[in-house]
């Protein structure tokens, strides 16, 4: 036997008489746990946000055209129809500009006109040279003279027309840019937002400058709530899930809501630094009207989006994570049955994996395989013969307070649920003790 050996029984020998006293003068003291059973519940699981009411439907008014505001027809909480007039502009310009490009039009179709004569005596005198030429009865210069004159004719006429239809097409612009002037309601509604007033200049929307919001008419039969979902929880939304809707100012009210609208990009904000937050805009409808409600308020949904009724579940707080060597684990559970204690088994197993650990330092392959038995498992621990229990769980949905276990958890187990402390710390074969056990 060499000394390497002789070694690791020493040290073996030591651990079991200390491990032996300790237990002749008290034994291990028992932890403290709270603890629940494992019973068969409804679960809802739940994705929970916060936004605005807005109306499913408004239409922010801009003006068209550049002019200083000479009438407002609406204020502020006004009901309005389809085509109710609602801002009238200067039309002193843009008269002007009617006029001028109609006086325009008028002289460029008496300029088309004379150009149609001439085009029609140039064609005529064409045809008589070109039939004359054909009998022989006209020179070749002035056949040729006739033609020049009616294609220079035809292409100087062609010229006017195209002119002429330009400046039409302006006469017509300027005509709709002075029926701008008259804002008329685009849709039936209540007027929710004014800003503008009478004497000051309302800037044209154009392709290029987005131009001023005047009144915001909307339709107040419909709201809707605007809010952000994680991105870790939007994958569990889709269309028509059903919602609670709880509003800020009536706390004692839910109101019943339906998702209608899923983002598609991604909302992004702190982007590089560590508040970075990814989000989806995510639209939640009011399915029945209330005059109580008013855009701009504060509310937060709850979104469904699993229901299970009566499966097993435990609370959530005592599912855990832990690094466990299954065959270890059940190798010790095995020595407890023949009567050892667990204090004697924890050191035992140390011992044996030091041992183990020494005899295989030769081979740093055999140790990577060692090393690679840990498992990163979730589970829960259970109260059984005064012990603490580890067990692997796989889990389902989850709502704010339990968590579905589907599998190696038995109906009535008595789960640990806490002190987070206790959960943060507690091994396989620990000695505990319930000090609350709470009941649903």
């Amino acid at each position: 036997m060499n000394k390497k050996k002789l070694l690791i029984i020493g040290t073996i020998v030591i651990l079991l008489g200390v491990v032996v006293y300790m237990n002749l003068i008290g034994g291990p003291e028992s932890m403290e746990v709270q603890a629940e059973e494992a019973l068969n519940r409804e679960l809802i699981e739940l994705v929970s946000a916060s936004g605005r009411i807005q109306p499913q439907t408004k239409v922010n008014i801009t003006a068209e055209v550049n002019g200083e505001i000479i009438s407002l027809m609406v204020k502020e909480g006004d009901r309005v129809q389809t085509g109710n007039l609602l801002v009238v502009l200067d039309t002193v310009r843009l008269r002007s500009d009617v006029d001028q490009a109609k006086y325009a039009l008028t002289e460029i179709e008496a300029r088309l006109e004379g150009a149609k004569a001439s085009l029609d005596q140039a064609e005529e005198e064409y045809q008589r040279q070109d039939k004359l030429y054909k009998d022989k009865l006209t020179s070749e210069t002035a056949f040729n003279n006739a033609k020049y004159t009616y294609l220079n004719t035809r292409a100087s006429y062609n010229a006017t027309e195209a002119q002429a239809r330009q400046l039409e097409a302006r006469y017509v612009q300027q005509l709709d840019n002075l029926s701008k002037a008259k804002i008329a309601a685009p849709m039936t509604g209540v007027v929710t937002f004014v800003d503008c007033e009478v004497g000051e200049i309302a800037p044209a929307q154009t392709s290029f400058t987005q131009g001023k919001t005047l009144l915001t008419i909307s339709n107040l039969n419909v709201f809707e709530v605007e809010v952000e979902v994680d991105e870790t929880e939007v994958s569990k939304l889709d269309l028509g899930q059903s919602a609670d809707i709880e509003v800020d100012a009536f706390p004692d009210t839910i109101f019943a809501g339906e998702v209608v609208e899923i983002g598609n990009t991604a909302l992004v904000t702190g982007a590089g630094t560590q508040d970075q937050s990814t989000n989806f805009g995510v639209k939640v409808i009011f399915k029945d009207a209330d005059v109580r409600i008013r855009p701009g308020m504060s509310a937060t949904v709850d979104i469904t989006t699993n229901k299970k009724e009566d499966v097993l579940s435990v609370p959530y707080s005592s599912i855990v994570m832990r690094s466990v060597n299954i065959d270890s684990l059940e190798r010790a559970r095995a020595r407890e049955e023949w009567g050892e204690s667990s204090s004697v088994v924890a050191e035992v197993q140390a011992a044996e994996e030091a041992a183990e650990e020494g005899a295989e330092s030769t081979s740093s392959d055999t140790a990577s395989n060692s090393e690679s038995e840990q498992e990163e498992l979730k589970g829960v621990f259970i109260v059984k013969d005064g012990k603490a229990r580890f067990v692997p769980v796989e889990t389902g949905i989850a709502d704010q307070k339990n968590i579905e276990v589907t599998s190696n958890l038995t109906l009535g187990d008595t789960v640990i649920t806490g002190p987070y402390r206790v959960l943060r710390t507690v091994k396989d074969g620990d000695e505990v003790e319930i000090t609350k056990k709470r009941e649903d």
